[in-house]
C-alpha cells in the first residue's frame, strides 16, 4: 500500500469500505455520482453513515460538491460535535464555515428519502433495524456571495446543483 491509498485493498467491496471507515473514524462517507439520465437530473451528493452512533447527532447529506469537499465539511461538523459544540438544526447559523459564511442543517424526512442513501439503509438493516431508522439533516451551503439556496438572491447557476431535501427555514 502506498502512502496515498485511502483503503488497504483497492478491490474492497463497497460495504467493506464503509466498514473500514467506520472502524477507523467512527463514521463513514458514501458519495453518489450525478444522474444525468433522469429528468430532472440528480446532482452528485454524499452522506454519512455512523454520525448518529458516534455523536448522537443526525446523519448528514450534502448536494452538489465533490466528495473531497463533502468530506471536509463533514469533518468540520464531526470536529465541532466531538468538541462539544451544540449545532442548531433548522435555522441558518454562522461559525462552522470560514469567513463568516452562513450554513444550515435542514431536517430530512428519512422515510421519503431512504432510497437516496443505500449504504445507510443497509447499515440499519444489518443492525436489525428498519432501513429508514435514522435521523438526517442536509448541510445547506452558501453561494460565493453568502446567500443560501432558499434566499431570492442565491446564485441561479447553483440552484440545480444544491437540491434541497430538507425544508428551508421560514
Amino acid at each position: 500500500m502506498s502512502g496515498d491509498d485511502v483503503f488497504p485493498d483497492r478491490d474492497m467491496s463497497h460495504r467493506d469500505k464503509i466498514e473500514f471507515m467506520l472502524e477507523r473514524e467512527g463514521w463513514a462517507l458514501d458519495a453518489v455520482a450525478a444522474r444525468t439520465d433522469i429528468d430532472p437530473p440528480l446532482p452528485r451528493y454524499a452522506y454519512t453513515v455512523g454520525f448518529e452512533d458516534r455523536f448522537d447527532f443526525p446523519e448528514l447529506c450534502l448536494f452538489g460538491l465533490t466528495p473531497v469537499a463533502c468530506r471536509g465539511l463533514f469533518g468540520l461538523v464531526a470536529d465541532a460535535l466531538a468538541g462539544g459544540t451544540d449545532l442548531p438544526i433548522g435555522a441558518p447559523f454562522i461559525g462552522l464555515l470560514d469567513g463568516g459564511q452562513p450554513c444550515a442543517l435542514l431536517p430530512v424526512d428519512a422515510t421519503a428519502s431512504v432510497g437516496l442513501f443505500p449504504a445507510l439503509a443497509e447499515h440499519h438493516t444489518r443492525a436489525r433495524e428498519a432501513p429508514e431508522a435514522y435521523r438526517m439533516v442536509q448541510l445547506a451551503w452558501p453561494d460565493p456571495a453568502g446567500a443560501l439556496p432558499w434566499e431570492p438572491h442565491f446564485a441561479g447557476e447553483l440552484a440545480p446543483v444544491q437540491l434541497l431535501l430538507g425544508e428551508p427555514p421560514t
